[in-house]
Order: C-alpha cells, then structure tokens, then sequence
C-alpha cells in the first residue's frame, strides 16, 4: 500500500519522453551516467536503455550510491511523499531545510545522474543545459519528476531529522484517532458538485468570485466535523483543489469538471488515503490559518512544510507536541515563518495545528491526545515504511433508506467505493456520524447518464440497506428512470416555429406537426420534412452560422422587441436567461422584457463581458445602461442626495471665470455643464454677494 500513484509503465514513458527532449550531447552525457554504454550507440537505443535501466532495482540503487548526499535526500523526500511530480522551488526549499543549502545543485546533479526528469511542454526547443532550462522555465513553474521506480529505492534514505518526542510529556485523556472518511466523503461532495456545474478558474489561475462563494456557502462541505479537534478554513475550497490533485476533477483549459474516480476508491480505505496523501503536496492555494490564499509572487510553503511536519513525526516514534513541530520548522524552514501572520512562533503552532489536526488527522495519519500527535499505524506505514495495518472489519449493512427519499449512512459501514457510487446518484446533505443523503430526480439523472442504471442503483440501496428500499421510494426511483428513458431520437428533424401558441395548435389540429416541443415549436412524428403547402414560411435558418441580429431595444433600455423574420430556435431560451415575456400590442412582434433578478443571475453564471458579447451579435449595441443599472446597481457604492441649487450663466465663459476665482471657487460644489453650476443652500448668497462686488446681478430665489 505503499502510495504510488500511476503504474511504472506510465511513467518509464514519460521519462523516455524526457529524454528524447534532450539535445543530443545532453543526452550522452545522461545516459553515460546512468547506462554507461560501452559503444558509441544511437540516440533512439540509449533512450531505450536508459529506461530500461530505471526498472532495475540493482543498477538504481548503484547509482543512488554515486549520487552527493542533498540529491539522494531529495530523490528520498519525493519517494517519502509518494507524488513523483514536484515543483524545482518546493524542493529547494526542502533540501534546504533539511540542511543542504546548496541552491540548484542537488536537482542538477539528480538530473544528471537520469533519475530525475523536467517536465517538458510540447513543441519546447530541446534542452541543452539543465540550469539554462530552470532559468527559463523559473522558480513558479518549472517543474521535475521522479519515476517512482526510483524514488522508492531512495526512500529509506536517512533524512537526519530529529526525535521530537517528549518522554516527560504526560499523556492527557485517551487519544483520539479517526476513521479516515471524513476527506473522502468531502472530496465527493465537491465532486458531485462540479458535476452540477463546472468551476473555472481565471487567467490569474485564481477561482472567480461566485464559484468560490459558492464553495465557502455550501453547507455540506463548510460543516466541521463533530471529531475534528481544530476548525479548518475554507474546507470546500481545500476539498475542490485536493479532488483536482488527486485526480476526481478534470481541468480542462482553466474548467473543473467531474472527472471518473479513481480506481484506489475501489481498493479500499487505505489505498485511497494513500493517494490522497500522495496528492497533498500539489494543493498550493490553501493555507491552514489563512484558508484559500492564492498568490503569483511566491511560492506557497503548505507542500514543503506540511510534508516536514509529517516526516519528522516519522523520524519520532513517541508523542511530539504540536509547538516542538512548530519550532522545528521556525529554524529550520527558510520561507515558512516569513508568511506566517504577526504572532511569531505561537502563530507557527496554530499553522502546525490546523494542518496535523485538520488535515492530517482525519486522513486517519495523525492521531491526537491534547497537543500531543503521532503517526498513526496507517500514517506510519506510508511514512516510515512501517508495517501495514490490517484491514477493518466491514459492515457492509450500513443505509438506512426511509419513505421520505432521504438516506442514512453510517460511518462505520461506509468505504470509498460506496462513497463513490452513492455520490452519482444520491445528493449529499450532511456528513457526520450519521451521513444525510436525498434522492433527487436530478442527481439520479446524472447518475443514469454516468452508466449506471435502475437495477444497479436499487440493487446498492438493496444490497448495503439494513431494511428492504421503501415501495415508494423504488417507485420514484421507476418513475425518475422511466422519464429520462422515454427519448425520441431522429436521425434528422426539421424544427417548425410558430409565431403564436395558438398557431401551434391549429397545426397541431391539422397534422401539420405531430410533436409538441415547446409552446411554439413542433415537429413531425417522424422527423422528416413537414407539408410545407400547408405553411407560411417567413425563413429558415443555418444553425452553424454566427448568430443574427433578430432583438431591438427600445428607448427604455428594457423593452426587447424580436424580429421573427430573423429570428432562430435559439432565441427564446437565450432570452429566457435574462427577461421574461410581455403580452404584444396587436400586429406587433413577440416582446420580452430586462428582468433585474434574471440579469443578476445570468452574471453570476457568466461574466458581464459575455452578457455584452450576446447582446452585440443579437442587438448589434452592448448591453442598455438600465441592463447595467440592474447588474451593478447593488454592487456599487450607494448613491448620495443632497439639496443644491442650480445657477445658470448666460455664457460658458462666465461660469468658466466663477469656478476659477479664489473668491467664488469655494462656493462651487459640482460642475454641472458649460454654462451650469451647483451651489450649496448656504453658499447661495456668498455667491450672490460676491458676484454683486463684480457688478452681476445674480437673479433667482432669495
């Protein structure tokens, strides 16, 4: 169960793929080091060779030997956090804590030997020299990795790290350790959740504003723990960048979307921590004090000194209280206690604390007594290549499904793999002992379109319930499956709008069209051409072309008059997201209007670039400022009255002379127009006076 979280195969070809990103004599000099071919052999046969190299345990372990100790402890911390990828910066600063401040020269000299690799962009020239690529690349993004058929040769390697363990330390109350689900069935809620609507992150690699409030306000993911020592900040947001590490989310152009689980959940609770433990140090934007915390200047220490904090409670066989952790990484880390908040080493221990207790403890690798921690069984087996734990009993019986559609799980029965398969077709609503879920018609649509079907779902519930499925909730279940699969599919169609829904009707009543779509549009039984003697056709359309201008907007900035000439399918559920329809004067095309709660709606799903881009290429104008009034109106600062009088002069030139001398400027509130000013009530008959010393008389209200 050591944690490895892709097969050798994959990544002897990613290495091979490195290699041949070398320029030529890069590559000898490598594969001199690493092979030590006797001839002068072509490039194509040391690639191979050298990866055939890395799956021979002797020859790595000869080679680990030649290699200077600050590279042999690097090549062990990656194989002691089981994730083969890592940023150059993290693992500077690691080395660098563990004593080698030698800069670059550690993953030169790993690179160099062939047991470690860049990661390579396509189409990238090829690299002739390795410091000349990490200048290029930078400290942010350049990026390395270990096959894990190397690093778990290097390992064992000693880190050198101290026993912090305090034998004089009574151990107060009983320890506490946890299941090991409560991260599990977090990252699948999160999962469920970007399965209902994708996240996307901007071009800062930063979340946007409504998918991250989105994150902090669900009440599934925000809800600590009953046994959760510490309260963990923005748990929704760890959780959505965790699934995207561990490989439950998909990223796709900077777009989160469901991805299939991985197959560990399948293996039972232990390979599952121990990917998820392998996918830690690749969350970055998560701090333990400060919750989500991205940044583009610097790199985030959590990686580093999460992983240090774990590895020398794996160099302490005891007890360790949380400051002597603390103060470890104070002397030792060179960047984390620059980024800590004011609060010098006390605030270093509530970093420690909020990441052993509340991030490590659940994933069952820390278990707890006061301020006291340690590896757990588990937590030592991955960490300190301890022995495995055996595997807990299982209670398979573990659901409780009542009338009401809702679901009760508990803890002690459940495994990821039911996690997993719960979560495509049941909506979360609680996690605690007792976990709540709700059969919903949605979630079980998107549990059907993930490939499960009826039986399977109802065989789960059968199968892990301690009482038979309630008749009515099978039968909703009969019912929700039953809709989704009463579908027509025809392999071509021809769309009839109406202009009316009575018109519908009448073709209806004609048998013009046979299938009722929407209100107004209708199509035939079988999907070909209907009588198109019996129609009056306005137009057609070609749906792969650019949308067409079919909506004015008239003088009220909220009133949207369509043109059904030019109009498309499209247009009534584009308009849907922001107006709502409005009865038309007789002879009159159909109308809708701007709906203030639509629009704000439609902005928090898409941005108000994207609103304006629709209203161009449907309008031909961006979106009306009564639109934008709507939009940003309650975004704004609020407006300010005041009661000011308004004072004309006959020319611009006059008033142009009254803002600007010192002795009327002052009486000036606000520059109305060329001719027109603001005075203050009591700034009238200063004003007046001062404008009567010039000789102009200044008409209006006494």
């Amino acid at each position: 169960m050591t944690p490895a979280p892709a097969d050798p195969e994959h990544w002897s070809a990613r290495a091979g793929a490195a290699l041949a990103g070398y320029a030529e004599p890069l590559l000898r000099a490598v594969a001199a080091r690493l092979v030590r071919p006797r001839a002068n052999q072509p490039a194509d046969e040391l690639i191979d060779k050298a990866v055939a190299t890395l799956a021979n345990p002797p020859v790595v372990d000869r080679r680990l030997r030649d290699l200077p100790d600050a590279a042999r402890a690097l090549l062990a911390v990656v194989g002691r956090s089981g994730q083969p990828r890592w940023k150059v910066g993290h693992l500077l600063t690691l080395v660098t804590a563990l004593g080698h401040p030698e800069g670059f020269a550690p993953v030169a000299d790993a690179l160099a030997a062939g047991l470690l690799f860049p990661e390579l962009p396509p189409g990238r020239p090829p690299v002739d020299d390795f410091a000349a690529w990490f200048g290029a690349a930078g400290v942010l993004s350049a990026e390395v990795f270990a096959p894990p058929t190397v690093s778990a040769r290097a390992r064992g390697e000693n880190l050198r790290l101290p026993d912090l363990a305090n034998p004089d330390r009574e151990v107060g109350g009983a320890p506490r350790t946890a299941d090991g689900l409560d991260w599990p069935l977090r990252l699948a809620a999160v999962w469920q959740q970007v399965g209902a609507g994708p996240v996307r992150f901007t071009q800062a690699d930063t979340l946007f504003k409504k998918d991250l409030q989105r994150l902090q306000a669900d009440e599934v993911l925000a809800a600590p723990p009953s046994d959760l020592p510490v309260r963990v900040p923005d748990p929704g947001v760890l959780a959505l960048l965790w699934a995207a590490a561990a490989g439950l989310l998909a990223d796709t152009d900077g777009e989160l979307t469901a991805a299939p689980l991985p197959a560990a959940w399948d293996a039972g609770l232990g390979p599952t921590l121990a990917g998820l433990l392998a996918a830690l140090p690749r969350v970055e934007a998560w701090d333990p004090v400060a919750g989500y915390a991205p940044s583009d200047t610097g790199l985030s220490p959590t990686p580093s000194a999460g992983l240090l904090s774990l590895l020398l409670l794996a160099a302490s066989p005891g007890w360790v209280p949380v400051a002597a952790v603390a103060g470890w990484l104070w002397d030792h880390h060179p960047s984390w206690a620059g980024t800590l908040p004011d609060g010098g080493r006390a605030a270093g221990a509530d970093w420690v604390a909020g990441f052993l207790l509340g991030v490590a403890y659940p994933l069952q690798l820390v278990e707890a007594a006061g301020d006291l921690v340690r590896l757990t069984p588990l937590g030592r087996h991955l960490l300190a290549d301890g022995p495995e734990p055996p595997t807990p009993p299982a209670f398979p019986q573990t659901l409780l499904v009542q009338p009401n559609a809702e679901i009760l799980a508990y803890r002690q029965g459940l495994t990821p793999a039911l996690v997993g398969t719960l979560a495509r077709f049941a909506r979360w609503k609680g996690l605690g002992p007792a976990c709540t879920l709700e059969l919903t018609p949605e979630q079980t649509y998107r549990g059907l379109e993930s490939g499960l079907t009826l039986p399977m779902i109802v065989q789960t519930l059968t199968r892990h319930s301690s009482r038979p499925v309630p008749p009515a909730v099978a039968d909703l279940l009969r019912r929700w499956a039953s809709k989704r699969e009463r579908i027509t599919v025809f392999a071509s169609a021809v769309l009839v709008e109406f202009g009316t829904p009575a018109e519908l009707e009448a073709a209806l009543a004609r048998g013009v069209v046979a299938v009722r779509l929407t209100d107004r549009i209708g199509v035939t039984a079988d999907g070909g051409e209907p009588t198109l003697g019996q129609l009056r056709l306005v137009a057609n359309r070609d749906y792969e072309a650019k949308p067409q201008r079919c909506v004015a907007v008239a003088d009220d900035g909220v009133t949207l008059a369509v043109d059904a000439a030019a109009a498309d399918l499209l247009l009534d559920a584009e308009l849907a997201r922001f107006a709502v329809p409005v009865p038309p004067d007789p002879g009159v095309s159909r109308k809708s209007r701007l709906d203030p709660e639509l629009l704000r709606r439609a902005a928090q799903q898409s941005s108000l670039a994207d609103i304006d881009t629709w209203f161009r290429d449907r309008t031909g104008e961006p979106l009306s400022p009564v639109g934008r009034l709507f939009v940003l109106g309650p975004q704004a600062a609020a407006p300010s009255a005041a009661r000011l009088t308004v004072v004309r002069f006959p020319t611009a030139e006059l008033a142009d002379g009254v803002v600007q001398w010192p002795e009327t400027r002052g009486l000036i509130a606000e520059r109305l127009g060329p001719t027109a000013v603001a005075v203050a009530e009591d700034g009238l008959e200063p004003l007046r006076r001062a404008l009567a010393g010039l000789g102009v008389a200044l008409a209006g209200p006494d």
